[in-house]
């Protein structure tokens, strides 16, 4: 399937209700434009992640790794 897009004045674009039913993008969904090196567009799905919880978890991980290795983690989950 292919679709004509007009890009804006403000660099803006519309997907087409087909073009976003068929890849199942809502609103307020978050796409990433990849510019490929033919100079093609492509939009990729993403996750938006919240920070504070995702560094929370990777600490965790980091003191798991340690505790699986022997080595006691400190006071905020990383060896000193």
């Amino acid at each position: 399937m292919s679709e004509y897009l007009l890009v804006r004045t403000n660099g803006q674009i519309t997907l087409p209700a087909v073009t976003r039913r068929k890849a199942n993008v809502k609103k307020g969904d978050l796409l990433q434009a990849v510019v490929e090196q033919d100079g093609s567009i492509r939009l990729v799905p993403k996750t938006a992640v919240d920070r504070a919880l995702a560094e929370k978890y990777q600490l965790e991980d980091v003191a798991w790794a340690m505790k699986e290795r022997g080595r006691a983690p400190g006071p905020n989950g990383v060896q000193v």
